[in-house]
C-alpha cells in the first residue's frame, strides 16, 4: 500500500509521517530528497548552475540559501528549477516504493496536488491545522511573513487539500492526538484495504 502525505506549510506532516514510520512503515520525504540532489547529485548540481550561475554553489554542492533568493519572487525562476528538481524527486520515489518490503510505503509530497503526482499513490492523507498554529510554528522556524506567504501563494489552500485526500487528519498541536490518527489510519488501511506481507506490525 502507497501513501502520499501532503498539507499546507507548518501543519505538521513532517510529524505525522515520522509517527507513521515509528508504527513501521517505510517514508520517504520529497525535500530531503530535493536536498540530496542539490548536495550530492552531480547532474542536478550542473544543471542548477548552469541555469543560475556559479553564484549559486556552495561548499558542497548547491547553496540553498544562495539559490532561494534568486528564485524567490521569480516565477519563471523557480518553475526552472521545479522543472529540474521534480522529475527527480518523482523517479526516486516510485523507486523507492516500487522496492519497498514494506507493508506500506508513505511518501511526504509538499506539492502532491499541485504536481497532479496523486494517481501515483493508493491513498492521500491532507495534514490540515489552524492557520494561526500554523503561522506561529513557520515563525519558531524563523520564516518571514513574506517568505512563508510566497510559499503558501503556490499552493492550494488547506481547504482545497483537505479536499482533494483521501483522508484529512486533523492537527491542533498536541503530539498523542496526532500519533493516535497515525495509529487509527495504519490500523484502517491494514485492515480496510489490505497491503501484502511484511512490514507493519500490528498489535
Amino acid at each position: 500500500m502507497t501513501i502520499a502525505v501532503t498539507g499546507p506549510l507548518a501543519s505538521g506532516k513532517s510529524t505525522f509521517v515520522e509517527l507513521l514510520d515509528e508504527l513501521g512503515a517505510e517514508t520517504v520525504s520529497a525535500d530531503d530528497m530535493v536536498h540530496h540532489l542539490l548536495a550530492e547529485d552531480d547532474e542536478t548540481i550542473t544543471r542548477v548552475t548552469e541555469r543560475f550561475g556559479e553564484e549559486v554553489r556552495g561548499e558542497k554542492g548547491i547553496a540553498r540559501k544562495a539559490l532561494s533568493q534568486v528564485v524567490f519572487g521569480d516565477a519563471e525562476a523557480l518553475r526552472d528549477l521545479e522543472e529540474i528538481l521534480h522529475p527527480r524527486v518523482r523517479e526516486e520515489t516510485d523507486r523507492r516504493a516500487l522496492g519497498s518490503g514494506s507493508r506500506l510505503f508513505v511518501a511526504e509530497i509538499p506539492l502532491l496536488f499541485e504536481g497532479g503526482g496523486e494517481e501515483r499513490f493508493d491513498l492521500t492523507v491532507a495534514v490540515t491545522s489552524p492557520e494561526k498554529r500554523r503561522r506561529a510554528w513557520a515563525e519558531e522556524r524563523g520564516m518571514e511573513e513574506q517568505q512563508r506567504r510566497a510559499i503558501e501563494d503556490r499552493q492550494f489552500s488547506q481547504e482545497e487539500k483537505a479536499r482533494r485526500a483521501d483522508v484529512v487528519v486533523v492537527n491542533d498541536g498536541e503530539l498523542d492526538k496526532l500519533r493516535e490518527q497515525a495509529r487509527t489510519l495504519v490500523d484502517w488501511v491494514l485492515r480496510e484495504r489490505g497491503s501484502g506481507e511484511g512490514g507493519v506490525e500490528e498489535d
